[in-house]
């Protein structure tokens, strides 16, 4: 699920709090399916900068809120037909608003300047 990124550098821990890339990769498995049924075409980028974070300058580069919120509306319905729920830890609301990515081009987005990914 992670070939092909833009980005070569990742943090441990990540975003959820996982400490080894065993450990993340293993709870993402839990999504394989949904991205091979592409229910959102950025369910993918989503979900890998959540478990795998982009790292620039020492610092995890989080996803927008409005990334999660998209990711979730246009998968939540697939999941649900499984009996599934959106899980736990991706609950859109702890996700920033500001200096994030977004779902728009993936871009990195500050009060400063936008930096295309």
């Amino acid at each position: 699920m992670l070939k092909g990124l833009s980005y070569n550098q990742t943090l441990i821990p990540n975003l959820l709090g996982h400490t080894s890339q065993r450990e993340a990769f293993t709870k993402m498995s839990f999504f394989n399916s949904m991205v091979q049924t592409v229910c959102s075409v950025d369910i993918r980028a989503f979900l890998c900068r959540v478990y795998a974070p982009q790292c620039e300058a020492g610092q995890a580069q989080w996803p927008c809120r409005s990334f999660c919120e998209k990711a979730r509306r246009d998968c939540e319905g697939l999941m649900s037909n499984f009996g599934i729920s959106w899980p736990e830890e991706l609950q859109c609301s702890s996700f920033p608003e500001e200096m994030c990515i977004s779902v728009s081009n993936w871009q990195f987005v500050d009060d400063q300047r936008t930096l295309t990914i």
